[in-house]
């Protein structure tokens, strides 16, 4: 059997022997077949709920690094742990209190991590200069599973399914553009007509400010670590981030979505600060376009100046 294969009858399995549990249980459940990272106490609060790392014969079963999901390659891992945080959970929901977090432990939480171990190393000679660090840590298969992670929360969110193995099954017969997009119009407020973004700068600033909060948090050096498979990396001492830092990150976000969506190249003048609109536009413009770049190879972006 493929990987696919194998992890969707796993899925199932954990499904049909816990038939009382809501997805948001199972979802949680599946996050301790991934990796001890994904199991910290800083996940369990983020989550709501406490789920110890799987040992024995089980261990890492599902901490699958190249999974074609949707047609395109996806850390399956990262997938299933952010999607934990996705799902709400039923009733009385004690998780609204962190639901913030989502978007922190998925593509916001990628991008800022890379921010911050740059800037906290900036002698790091194995990185040297914030594209190369955005390449690294939050490449390809990150954010194809960020996107998967949203859109499959999303879906059982909104009641069109209660079984995660189903919705990742209806994700899996969906092209990865057409999640694209919708993540576009869910998670950013994108206003899409036929393949054009109309509203750019507005969705730069949300992808932007979710950065921002990121690296702001004072618990930010422990998600690094947490997420991050790093030991030797001092984030101590990190300068305060600066906008245009995070809009390298938000544009690298975004040449991933414009180029993986099938959008129109885009062309604007992003917000001086993320979330103040009325401080006005940057000076400078910057582009967006739908590179041309094989799958496997990381999306990055240089703003670039037009006079």
């Amino acid at each position: 059997m493929s990987d696919f294969e194998t992890a969707l009858k796993f899925i199932q399995q954990i499904e049909a022997e816990n038939p009382s549990a809501s997805a948001y249980e199972i979802a949680n459940k599946l996050r301790g077949y991934t990796k001890k990272n994904y199991t910290t106490q800083l996940w369990s609060i983020a989550t709501g709920y406490q789920q110890e790392y799987i040992e024995g014969e089980f261990a890492g079963k599902l901490n699958i690094e190249n999974f074609r999901l949707s047609g395109e390659m996806t850390d399956f891992g990262h997938l299933l742990a952010s999607l934990s945080d996705q799902i709400n959970q039923p009733g009385v929901q004690l998780s609204d209190l962190t639901q913030w977090t989502g978007d922190h432990t998925s593509w916001a939480g990628d991008i800022g991590s890379a921010i911050m171990i740059y800037r906290a190393n900036p002698d790091n000679n194995e990185i040297k200069t914030l594209p190369e660090a955005l390449n690294r840590l939050a490449g390809y298969s990150d954010y194809t599973a960020d996107i998967g992670a949203c859109v499959i929360g999303a879906t059982i969110n909104s009641g069109r399914y209660t079984s995660i193995y189903q919705a990742i099954c209806q994700y899996n017969n969906i092209p990865y553009p057409e999640h694209i997009k919708t993540f576009f119009r869910q998670s950013l407020g994108g206003i899409i007509q036929g393949n054009k973004l109309n509203n750019p700068a507005d969705v730069e600033a949300k992808i932007s400010q979710s950065i921002l909060t990121f690296v702001s948090l004072s618990t930010a050096p422990d998600w690094v670590k947490s997420v991050k498979n790093i030991s030797q990396v001092n984030l101590k001492n990190i300068p305060r981030p600066n906008r245009l830092d995070i809009l390298q990150g938000s544009l690298h976000f975004l040449t991933h979505l414009v180029k993986m969506g099938g959008l129109e190249g885009l062309k604007f003048r992003p917000y001086r600060m993320p979330g103040i609109r009325w401080m006005g536009n940057l000076n400078q413009e910057v582009s967006c376009y739908a590179l041309n770049l094989h799958p496997s190879t990381p999306h990055t972006l240089h703003p670039t100046p037009h006079t």
